[in-house]
């Protein structure tokens, strides 16, 4: 197919689930460069160094029957331990990572990139008059693990 995506192309896969709402996501690859030269050369050469990938999404807070689950809530349970224990303890223990899935439509050859990523940030907005929203940032774990575009 010929021609321009735009955002109602694409999809964001949490943990094997296509998200129902999604407002936006994005990500950021980063490449750290070192140098290698010595004190006799006169022009700068460099060699990768370490990568890093972070990105954001936003989701609407949506669930498809009434008291079901929501795409926020697995994102939310990745972040927030509830108390486990009484009298008010610290309770929790580690989170996992999350496997996300950037993806654009494109007829019968889908783009998309897949990665683990922990969620660095989650910020829920209820406003008079907007739909309950949720900003997620996220941070990959290792290397990108599936990368077709």
């Amino acid at each position: 197919m010929s021609g321009f995506y735009s955002g109602q192309d694409g999809r964001l896969i949490i943990a094997g689930t296509t998200a129902a709402k999604v407002r936006s996501w994005s990500f950021t690859v980063n490449q750290a460069v070192l140098e290698t030269v010595s004190l006799e050369d006169t022009d700068r050469t460099l060699i990768p160094g370490i990568r890093s990938v972070t990105g954001s999404c936003s989701l609407y807070y949506y669930q498809e029957t009434a008291g079901g689950t929501t795409d926020t809530g697995t994102l939310l349970s990745n972040i927030i331990t509830a108390n486990s224990g009484s009298g008010g303890e610290q309770g929790g223990g580690t989170k996992d990572t999350v496997k996300f899935e950037l993806k654009v439509l494109d007829g019968n050859n889908d783009r998309s990139i897949t990665f683990y990523a922990y969620i660095t940030s989650l910020a829920m907005t209820s406003s008079v008059g907007e739909v309950l929203s949720a900003d997620v940032s996220f941070e990959v774990n290792g290397a990108v693990t599936g990368l077709d575009f």
